[in-house]
């Protein structure tokens, strides 16, 4: 299947300082991916990449296979953190103007925008002016002229910035559904549960380059069993230890409870399933639970960078 875009080695300099080193990763269709990075990473020169804001200085943009072009770039719906709305424009005329922009014919962008203010409950304010709005309503208005034109691929930058929790769902609501129906996403934020949240539901995240850094999230489905589990027990440290033996790497036991319970942290070895690691304890000590832990996506997140760190430093 084609991925809706491709990067392929994409660099990026300004003077001295590169800024994309060999950005290479695809987004497949109806996929949500997280494009993740610390602060100087070059997530919004990427994104301007592949919108043709910046010209990059090597690498390929593929959108729907085919090289980059004007008129591909054009049928993407992106929305850009740094946001603005012409103020004494009225909401409805601005937003048929901004799908207007996007190839749509008048008719047509007033039935669509129609059926998306109803969706976001903003249909009362068509005949407002953008400057009686409050930032939130304004938020929601740019968020519905990103997505009116039904594009295949849509470029996300901070798109829950200024939204309260219940504004917030209903657009992450929204987003899943999109994807569910085929639209790829490509999402760029630091408000990492609102990521765990989004991506979850497709069960992947990936960038991958020097800055933006590899996070790589199992899916829902996924059940291998494998990385750190958290053990509930009755017993002694050294009776879970020696019960425990070369199968896992002991991270953590907690203090006991009142009910007698203790909690330790184990992260199974190469080639250990979490039945070996049960079937060893139960020998020996009382197993109260054992559970997988999922990551985060802020330890992902984290990792990731410590990890391009330490290969920046070991390599100067």
């Amino acid at each position: 299947m084609t991925p809706t875009l491709s990067l392929s080695q994409l660099q990026k300099s300004y003077g001295t300082q590169s800024v994309l080193d060999g950005v290479t990763f695809d987004v497949p269709p109806g996929s949500i991916v997280g494009l993740l990075g610390p602060n100087g990473a070059g997530k919004s020169t990427l994104i301007r990449s592949i919108m043709g804001i910046v010209e990059p200085d090597g690498g390929e943009v593929l959108i729907g296979g085919q090289p980059w072009s004007r008129e591909g770039a054009r049928g993407i719906g992106y929305l850009p953190e740094e946001r603005g709305l012409y103020r004494d424009m009225s909401v409805g005329q601005q937003a048929v103007y901004f799908a207007q922009l996007k190839g749509m014919k008048k008719p047509e962008a007033v039935a669509s925008l129609k059926t998306w203010f109803e969706r976001l409950e903003v249909q009362g304010w068509w005949d407002k002016k953008v400057s009686d709005i409050s930032k939130g309503m304004a938020q929601k208005i740019q968020f519905i002229c990103t997505v009116v034109h039904q594009p295949k691929l849509l470029i996300l930058d901070e798109p829950l910035s200024g939204f309260d929790p219940i504004n917030a769902r209903r657009i992450i609501e929204v987003v899943r559904s999109l994807a569910a129906d085929g639209t790829s996403v490509l999402l760029s934020t630091h408000d990492m549960p609102s990521v765990e949240r989004l991506v979850r539901s497709s069960g992947h995240v990936e960038s991958r380059s020097r800055g933006v850094c590899p996070v790589h999230l199992p899916s829902s489905e996924r059940q291998d069993g494998t990385g750190v589990q958290e053990v509930l027990f009755k017993g002694n440290d050294m009776s879970f230890t020696h019960a425990l033996g070369a199968l896992a790497n002991l991270d953590s036991i907690g203090p006991t409870s009142m009910s007698g319970v203790r909690k330790a942290s184990i992260r199974l070895r190469d080639g250990v399933g979490p039945a070996d690691v049960l079937r060893a304890l139960t020998q020996t000590i009382e197993v109260m639970e054992f559970i997988k832990v999922r990551p985060t996506m802020e330890s992902l997140f984290i990792d990731a960078v410590s990890n391009v760190e330490s290969e920046t430093t070991a390599e100067a």
